[in-house]
């Protein structure tokens, strides 16, 4: 099995087994309107994010890490440009988010933090088998490749003996600045 697709159904397995414990999917309605009418700009990093303590050997302990907590649904929404659907922010290492871009769609992006071993074999599949655009500045390794279901973008980084971000959506210039922020925050 290709390490790409072993990735996308080892997301899938940790989302069914969230369900499985009692988290739920989000639940959509319509995007909140304020007066104004934009999204929330972030200005400043939340309080102490849930998660984030060292594992054996230095890299984080992913499964401590509550992703939604680390970026909440409104600052991937600011970052895109649009508003955020209402809905239930479960916690976990992954971390699904839907917002209105500003008229009146729908965009899905996911982020998920994994040990760094995980994301390293999707790079090395990518980097030898694969069409990508390698990223500088954004950890130690990442690329950023149309996606292999439809449209949309997926994005990989490492963050060499820390963790690994596995993003998609269907903006990669979002993707970006979601990764940016994560390592910021997390630390790499």
């Amino acid at each position: 099995m290709k390490p790409k697709v072993l990735m996308i159904v080892l997301t899938a397995i940790v989302s069914l087994a969230a369900a499985a414990c009692g988290a739920g999917a989000p639940v959509t309605s319509a995007p909140s309107t304020g007066e104004g009418g934009g999204g929330v700009v972030p200005t400043s990093a939340p309080a102490q994010p849930a998660g984030g303590q060292a594992a054996a050997g230095g890299s984080l302990d992913t499964a401590s890490i509550d992703v939604c907590q680390i970026l909440p649904r409104a600052e991937l929404a600011a970052l895109a440009g649009g508003t955020p659907y209402e809905g239930a922010e479960e916690g976990g290492s992954i971390c699904i988010y839907t917002i209105d871009p500003g008229d009146g769609t729908a965009e899905l992006y996911s982020l998920g933090v994994f040990a760094p071993d995980v994301i390293q074999a999707t790079v090395d599949y990518v980097r030898d088998y694969e069409q990508a655009e390698w990223l500088e500045g954004i950890g130690d390794s990442a690329f950023v490749q149309p996606s292999d279901f439809g449209e949309g973008f997926d994005m990989s980084v490492v963050v060499e003996g820390a963790y690994g971000l596995s993003l998609s959506g269907p903006r990669p210039e979002v993707l970006q600045d979601v990764a940016r922020l994560i390592i910021e925050r997390l630390g790499g």
